[in-house]
């Protein structure tokens, strides 16, 4: 990490990364191993590899934290952390989920209805 080391975030328990680009890296490949899991066809694996792969070259090639959070502009090194953890639990989820698959049964024809007024009342 280049530059100047911050002290604090200036967000409400949100503590300084002691090294973000090793964090960033290994969150980044993890949520890549996850998705490669899924049907290359599926959307969710198609626009996260594609998002997660220029955020994970932008911290390879950029040694400055500062530029890193200009470039990915997401905010801070922290909170694009925040953000890998949160992608990472989903696409695991994604996985147990499979929402890529057929449904189990045809939706009824009213599902998406509105307003649900003029729909017939429920007992």
């Amino acid at each position: 990490m280049a530059g100047v080391i911050k002290k604090a975030t200036g967000l409400t328990g949100l503590h300084v990364a002691k090294n973000p680009h090793h964090t960033l890296t290994a969150l980044y490949n993890k949520i890549l191993r996850a998705v490669s899991k899924m049907p290359q066809d599926a959307a969710y694996r198609r626009y996260t590899e594609q998002i997660v792969s220029e955020r994970a070259k932008v911290v390879a090639t950029t040694p400055n934290v500062r530029e890193i959070e200009q470039k990915i502009n997401c905010g801070q090194v922290e909170e694009l952390i925040v953000q890998a953890e949160n992608e990472l639990t989903l696409a695991r989820k994604m996985l147990g989920w499979k929402p890529w698959e057929p449904l189990a049964k045809q939706a009824p024809a009213s599902q998406w209805a509105w307003p649900p007024a003029n729909l017939p009342e429920l007992k």
